[in-house]
């Protein structure tokens, strides 16, 4: 027999209550539930377990939230909760007869490190190479080691500001941190320019290499930005090889020229002359530019708002139809598991459509419709000037995917005219003119000082300016006699 004085005592997850209850059952003993007046042996007791079941897994998911509740509200109110603060930082310690912590405070010394290293990625050096370096420079502060570069150099609160939600979670360690809104909070170390331009130079770096800007592929107007059309792999930007008959780059599926896993190459993958595809590339974005610029002279669309509150419901209806089934044995656990994995993969889709919903129908107006409409006009005027970067961050935005057809064709697959006026209402497009670089000012020179003489004399009582003008006619050029 066994005896527990409460349902949730025994567990607090339906399938491992039903699960266990069950097996419990079948091999002849007996579970009570001393609150509930629960005894296996009842007529009812299968019909009331699984509701039962469900409650304790209600109550925990109270308990979760009102622990969790606490560290919600102080994160969006902008302070960290994260447990241990950044490398660079400290917790200082709070006010006696209060709760509520203060804002993360520098520590010099460490700051210093913190800044030696986004220093060297802008230098471009590799993450290997900085860990590196900061070992033997300061290999008595810490280890250094290669993950916790990459972290660090990714990690946003060095701007000096936290997320209102959890970028990791799970307590999960990723270099890449999730999409989240970013508020001042504390005193930066690096500033907001340096950390932009440390993360596009993590981007463009791969297995130590230099920044690609600097590579023999870099004014290949689709590297990076191609996929497969066949095996959905990523494009290969082939440079022009140096000892070769051929004289231009080319494109190819990566599975076509590396081994992919199980040694499976793609076969069907054709190999793209790098001019020619880029000139389709381009005429292509050109004619979809020209028709947006009709399609931001309407009006946005009247979108009705999907019934998102309705499709969670049915989420709920569905978890707990699940529940009636595990409780009359027509699901195994691992159908459970399955099923459960589903529902809640639709519920993050749902999650995922609501958050498009609302950035697209706030920031999709005729006032941004009207700024979007210049902005696609000065790149038809301007796109053969643009340099090959911009003009790749362009057809990034401006595209859901980019495809390199066995046919030897460039298929692109093009964003709705409301969500690239959504984009640029969000401020989300790139700039099409660099920042321009203001070089540094001449220290000015020196003021030479008088001589003590000169310094001596009494200050003039009539000005040059004042004494010409005071005279009546200008004085008489001499003439000097040739001899």
């Amino acid at each position: 027999m066994v005896i527990v004085t409460d349902i949730d005592r025994f567990g607090r997850d339906v399938v491992f209550i039903v699960k266990n209850v069950r097996q419990i059952m079948r091999k002849g003993a007996v579970f009570v539930a001393i609150d509930k007046g629960f005894d296996s042996r009842s007529p009812m007791a299968e019909d009331t377990l699984a509701n039962w079941a469900v409650g304790a897994e209600q109550e925990r998911r109270r308990i979760k939230e009102r622990t969790e509740g606490g560290r919600k509200h102080l994160r969006v109110q902008g302070y960290f909760v994260e447990g241990q603060p950044p490398f660079g930082y400290e917790r200082q310690p709070k006010p006696k007869g209060t709760k509520t912590p203060l804002p993360l405070r520098v520590v010099p010394e460490h700051a210093a490190v913190v800044r030696r290293m986004f220093a060297l990625a802008l230098e471009g050096s590799s993450v290997f190479e900085i860990a590196k370096r900061l070992r033997q420079e300061f290999g008595k502060v810490k280890a250094f080691g290669r993950a916790w570069v990459l972290i660090a150099l990714r990690n946003r609160v060095y701007t000096g500001r936290i997320a209102k939600t959890a970028v990791r979670p799970k307590a999960t360690r990723g270099a890449v941190q999730l999409p989240a809104e970013w508020v001042p909070a504390h005193e930066a170390i690096v500033d907001d320019e340096t950390f932009n331009n440390v993360q596009l130079a993590l981007r463009d770096r791969r297995r130590g290499r230099k920044a690609q800007t600097e590579s023999a592929t870099a004014n290949h107007l689709l590297r990076g930005i191609c996929r497969c059309a066949e095996c959905g792999g990523s494009v290969a930007a082939i440079p022009v090889p140096r000892s070769s008959r051929h004289k231009v780059g080319y494109y190819v599926c990566r599975g076509h020229v590396e081994q992919k896993e199980k040694g499976v190459r793609c076969k069907s993958s054709a190999w793209l002359r790098q001019p020619d595809a880029d000139a389709a590339a381009g005429e292509q974005f050109l004619a979809f530019a020209r028709s947006l610029l009709t399609s931001l002279t309407r009006p946005p669309r009247q979108i009705e708002k999907p019934d998102f509150a309705a499709q969670r419901r049915e989420i709920k209806i569905a978890r707990q139809r699940v529940v009636e089934f595990v409780a009359k044995g027509l699901f195994t656990v691992e159908d459970v598991k399955v099923e459960l994995n589903r529902l809640d993969d639709s519920l993050a889709a749902i999650e995922a459509k609501e958050a498009e919903f609302k950035e697209t129908a706030g920031n999709d107006t005729i006032e941004t419709r009207k700024h979007a409409h210049a902005y696609v006009q000065q790149i038809v005027d301007e796109w053969s000037i643009l340099h090959v970067d911009i003009q790749r961050a362009l057809i990034r935005v401006f595209t859901s995917k980019v495809e390199a057809t066995k046919d030897k064709q460039i298929r692109i697959t093009w964003r709705d005219p409301s969500q690239i006026s959504a984009a640029h209402g969000a401020q989300k497009l790139p700039a099409l003119r660099p920042a321009p670089a203001v070089a540094a000012l001449p220290a000015p020179s020196p003021v030479a000082l008088p001589s003590p003489i000169v310094a001596a004399l009494p200050a003039p009582s009539i000005s040059a300016r004042e004494y010409l003008g005071t005279m009546a006619c200008p004085p008489a050029s001499v003439e000097r006699s040739q001899s």
